[in-house]
C-alpha cells in the first residue's frame, strides 16, 4: 500500500457567521427572573400535556421530539416573535412552520396552552370564530377523524387534528410531514414574504430536527436559501441525535453517524448560513440569547440555530425509544410522569377506573385537560405575566408597521383574468407554430406582467430549453436574489 501524508481539509470563508449562544448570553442582559420562573412553570405544564396526549390517543404521536423542542418554541411565542393572537392570518406577522411534522403533538399542545393563557388573560382578543382558535377542547380531536363518535368530541365540535400539521390549525400555513417535505415549503413562505415586503419581511421560524436534514431535497433547499440571501428564515434545529431507528443519526466527534457524516453545524456552515450553537438546548438563557441575536438580522444570510437537546427529556423514555412511543395507557409509569406537575401545583390527576370504553377514556381525558385549565385559574400571576407577553408581541407587530415594497406583486390580478378570453399577444398566428412549453412560458410571462411579477419560476438548470424563462420576460435577467437582483422572477434551484 502506498504511504501518503494526510491533512485536514478546511472550509473556505463564508458570508455567514458562527456564534456560540453561551458567549452571546454572557454579553446580553440577563433575562428577567420573573420570566424564567413563569416560563419554567409553563414548560412543566407543556411537557405534562404532551404525556397526556400520548396516553389518551391512545399510544400515538411523538412525545420525544415534542418535549425536546418545547423550550425553543416557548421562547419564540412568549419572547422573540411579533404576532397577534387576534388574527392568525395576518400576513405581516412572524410565524412558525413545523417542518418536523412528527412534532405535531407538541404543536397542538403548545397552541392550546397559549390559547388558554390568552382566554384567561383577555378573552376579547381571541377571534370570535372558534375555528380560528385551538382550544383545550380541540385536543379531544388529536388523531381523530371528522366521524369520531364520542360525545365530548361532538359536543365541543373538536377539530380532527391529524398526525401531521395542516392549515386546519390556526397560525399554520401549510401541511408538513415526512422528512424533508416541510423544509422547502417553509422556505417558500419566507421567499414570498421577502419578495413582497423586501427588508421589512416577517420572520419564518422553522422547527426541524437533524433527521429532517438528511434527505437531499432538504440540502438543496438550504443551498437555495443561502444563495438567494433570504435572511428572514430562521431554522431552529432540535439536535438530539435520535430517529426512530437510531441514536446516532449524525457523525459526532470521531464517531461516524448511522445516516450522515456531518453534524448540523457543519451542514449549515457549508451552505453559507449563519450558525448559532446552543450547547444546552434546555437553558433558557442560551435559547433566548440565540434567538435575540438571530432576529437582529446579523447580515443578509439565513440563520440556523442548533440546539443540543435530549429526545424525551425527563419523560422517562429517552432517545429513539421516545420517537413514536411512550408509556402504556394509564400505567404506573404514566402517573409517575405526572408527579412533578402534581407536586408543583398541589393537585392530583384523576385515575382511570371501570371499563376501557371509548366514552370513558374520553371523559377522563377531558377531566385531565380541565385540571390544567384549573391550574391556570389558580395561578393568576402566571396567566397575567405570560398574557402580558402576548400583548407585547401584538404591540411590537403594530409598531413595526410592515408595508409591502412599492412595486410589490399584485396576486389578485391573476384571478381577474377571464379564462375564456385569450389575450391577443398569446395567440399563435395562422400557419405559425409553437411548443407546449413555450406556450406555458409565454402564458406565465403574461400573467407576471399583469400582476407585477407574482410568479417565481424554477427549472433547475433548464430555463432556456424548457422555455420557462419566458415567464421572466420584461424582468431582470439572472437569478432572483433578495439583495442584489430582487426583480428577477427566476429562482436558482439545483
Amino acid at each position: 500500500m502506498t504511504s501518503v501524508t494526510t491533512g485536514k481539509m478546511e472550509f473556505s470563508s463564508r458570508r455567514g457567521v458562527f456564534i456560540k449562544a453561551a458567549t452571546a448570553a454572557a454579553e446580553l442582559p440577563v433575562p428577567p427572573a420573573e420570566f424564567l420562573r413563569h416560563i419554567e412553570d409553563y414548560d412543566l405544564i407543556y411537557r405534562t400535556l404532551c404525556g397526556i396526549l400520548f396516553n389518551f390517543v391512545p399510544q400515538s404521536g411523538h412525545p420525544g421530539g415534542s418535549i425536546s423542542s418545547g423550550r425553543v418554541v416557548e421562547s419564540l411565542l412568549f419572547n422573540s416573535m411579533d404576532y397577534t393572537m387576534g388574527d392568525p392570518d395576518r400576513h405581516d406577522a412572524d410565524l412558525i412552520s413545523y417542518a418536523a411534522g412528527h412534532k405535531a403533538m407538541g404543536l397542538y399542545g403548545m397552541w392550546a396552552l397559549r390559547n388558554e393563557i390568552q382566554k384567561q388573560h383577555d378573552e376579547s382578543v381571541l377571534p370570535r370564530d372558534e375555528r380560528h382558535q385551538l382550544r383545550l377542547e380541540d385536543l379531544l380531536g388529536f388523531r381523530r377523524n371528522p366521524t369520531q363518535h364520542t360525545p365530548l368530541f361532538k359536543k365541543f365540535k373538536a377539530k380532527p387534528l391529524d398526525g401531521h400539521p395542516a392549515p386546519l390549525v390556526p397560525f399554520i400555513k401549510l401541511s408538513t410531514g415526512a422528512s424533508g417535505v416541510g423544509i422547502g415549503s417553509s422556505f417558500g413562505l419566507a421567499f414570498g414574504a421577502r419578495d413582497y415586503f423586501a427588508d421589512q419581511a416577517p420572520f419564518v421560524h422553522m422547527i426541524e430536527g437533524e433527521g429532517g436534514l438528511t434527505p437531499g431535497r432538504a440540502q438543496e433547499a438550504m443551498a437555495t436559501a443561502a444563495t438567494a440571501q433570504v435572511n428572514n428564515i430562521i431554522m431552529h434545529l432540535d439536535w438530539n441525535q435520535a430517529s426512530i431507528d437510531s441514536d446516532k443519526v449524525c457523525r459526532e466527534g470521531e464517531e461516524p453517524g448511522d445516516y450522515v457524516q456531518w453534524n448540523p453545524l457543519e451542514l449549515a456552515w457549508l451552505h453559507d448560513w449563519n450558525v448559532i450553537y446552543v450547547e444546552d438546548g434546555f437553558d433558557y438563557r442560551q435559547i433566548l440569547a440565540a434567538q435575540q441575536v438571530a432576529i437582529s438580522k446579523l447580515n443578509d444570510q439565513p440563520t440556523c440555530i442548533v440546539y443540543r437537546t435530549v429526545k424525551g427529556w425527563k419523560y422517562g423514555i429517552e432517545g429513539r425509544k421516545s420517537h413514536g412511543a411512550g408509556h402504556k395507557f394509564c400505567s404506573p409509569e404514566f402517573y409517575n410522569y405526572l408527579q412533578p406537575f402534581e407536586e408543583r401545583f398541589k393537585v392530583s390527576f384523576p385515575r382511570f377506573e371501570g371499563d376501557k370504553s371509548d366514552d370513558a377514556v374520553e371523559a377522563l381525558f377531558y377531566e385531565q385537560l380541565l385540571l390544567i385549565r384549573q391550574v391556570f385559574a389558580d395561578n393568576p400571576e402566571l396567566v397575567s405575566y405570560l398574557g402580558d407577553r402576548l400583548d407585547q408581541a401584538a404591540a411590537r407587530l403594530e409598531a413595526l408597521n410592515r408595508q409591502p415594497r412599492e412595486d410589490a406583486p399584485r396576486v389578485a390580478n391573476i384571478y381577474k383574468q377571464d379564462p375564456l378570453q385569450q389575450p391577443t399577444e398569446l395567440i399563435t398566428a395562422v400557419g405559425g407554430s409553437t411548443t407546449l412549453r413555450a406556450a406555458l412560458g409565454d402564458t406565465l410571462g403574461y400573467l407576471n406582467r399583469q400582476s407585477g411579477g407574482s410568479i417565481l419560476v424554477a427549472a433547475a438548470d433548464l430555463y432556456g430549453s424548457t422555455s420557462i424563462s419566458n415567464a421572466n420576460a420584461g424582468y431582470a435577467g439572472g437569478f432572483w436574489n433578495a439583495v442584489s437582483n430582487s426583480s428577477s422572477r427566476q429562482l436558482s434551484i439545483g
